[in-house]
């Protein structure tokens, strides 16, 4: 009788384990019935670099570098500003056209008279291209300790 039992006992715990496996096969979907979409990865214009002093006089001009490069192999114009929004002051804008695969330097210079001690962010941005997916890389930020 206990060898009765402990075939039968098999047999039921063979067949869970089928029917686990076939519930586990199914729930999931095999890959190849799946339709997926491909992400086009679109780069444009970059914010390549943003240098300006770490330290600066209140009352002097400190002078801020941007770096614009152009990631496509044709020619793309964009519209890049910088400001400080610690103050809310926009020190400066322009249109920017760059040839395809090429990079251009800016200089600012920002007045900082009437300016507290105190720590302020620059931030440089590029807007956006129409079919432009990358966008990480379209703002970059620095800060400037303002001393006397």
């Amino acid at each position: 009788m206990k060898v009765n039992r402990f075939k039968k006992g098999w047999k039921g715990l063979f067949i869970l384990f089928i029917l686990v496996l076939l519930s586990i096969g199914t729930s999931y979907g095999s890959p190849s019935s799946e339709k997926k979409k491909a992400e086009t990865v679109m780069t444009g214009i970059t914010i390549v670099s943003l240098d300006a002093p770490l330290r600066a006089s209140i009352g002097r001009k400190v002078y801020i570098e941007v770096v614009v490069g152009n990631e496509r192999a044709t020619k793309a114009t964009t519209i890049l500003t910088v400001t400080c929004p610690t103050t809310k002051q926009q020190i400066g804008r322009e249109a920017e056209t760059l040839e395809g695969l090429s990079s251009q330097k800016i200089t600012y210079s920002w007045n900082t008279e009437g300016l507290k001690e105190g720590t302020y962010i620059i931030k440089a941005e590029v807007e956006k291209l129409p079919d432009e997916t990358v966008l990480d890389d379209n703002v970059r930020q620095i800060e400037i300790l303002m001393q006397r």
